[in-house]
């Protein structure tokens, strides 16, 4: 498994910043998917589970439809990367700096390079685990 903490900033308003920190975790596991822990002072670990192309496209040019939004930007002279979280119509922003990320990502890729992600699945097993599951009684 591979892990990154980062600085970010939720955006509650244009001048008003609350830092916090990221940690992101990937693993060939689950080599489509990062999971990125959200450590909200004084509150819960929000998780949430994002596709790993959609994080690198996002530091680069705008990526994401509905609920994960990324688009890099610049702020007072700086390159950023601006990421949008929605459920249910309540939205959060976060800002956050790129190079770590893109750095971290490319780190990712060396394990399981972009378009191979599905060749070390046994699909045998997986649909043999699927039908299984569909010939098990529901309860009611």
């Amino acid at each position: 498994m591979r892990s990154l903490r980062l600085p970010v900033a939720r955006i509650l308003w244009p001048s008003i910043r609350v830092p916090l920190e990221a940690e992101f975790h990937y693993t060939e596991v689950d080599p489509l998917v990062v999971s990125v822990e959200l450590h909200i002072p004084e509150g819960p670990v929000v998780r949430w589970a994002v596709s790993r192309d959609l994080l690198f496209d996002g530091t680069e040019e705008p990526s994401g439809m509905g609920d994960v939004r990324l688009w890099p930007s610049v702020v007072r002279g700086r390159r950023v990367v601006f990421m949008r979280l929605e459920v249910q119509g309540t939205a959060c922003l976060f800002e956050m700096d790129p190079g770590q990320l893109q750095e971290w990502l490319v780190e990712t890729f060396q394990l399981v390079h972009p378009g191979t992600e599905f060749e070390q699945v046994d699909w045998d097993a997986t649909v043999a685990a699927l039908m299984e599951e569909g010939e098990q009684p529901r309860s009611i």
